[in-house]
């Protein structure tokens, strides 16, 4: 993989997981009622921001194919 798309990678990478970090650092200030359904609000999205995250990682965990060199 080029350096630069690795690079580009890592850093969405790091943004999805920091958004994720800091919305449930910003929840866990608030009443359990409301923290709550905003999980249940928002649970699809964190999901999707999860998967997404675990797609990145394996593009970069990935063995280099045969082309590449």
């Amino acid at each position: 993989m080029d350096p630069r798309a690795r690079q580009e990678i890592e850093t969405a990478i790091q943004a999805i997981n920091d958004a994720l970090t800091g919305l449930v650092s910003f929840a866990t200030t608030l009443r359990p009622t409301l923290r709550n359904e905003i999980f249940q609000i928002c649970g699809h999205h964190f999901e999707r921001a999860r998967e997404a995250k675990e797609r990145l990682r394996s593009l970069i965990d990935a063995p280099p194919g045969p082309n590449a060199g």
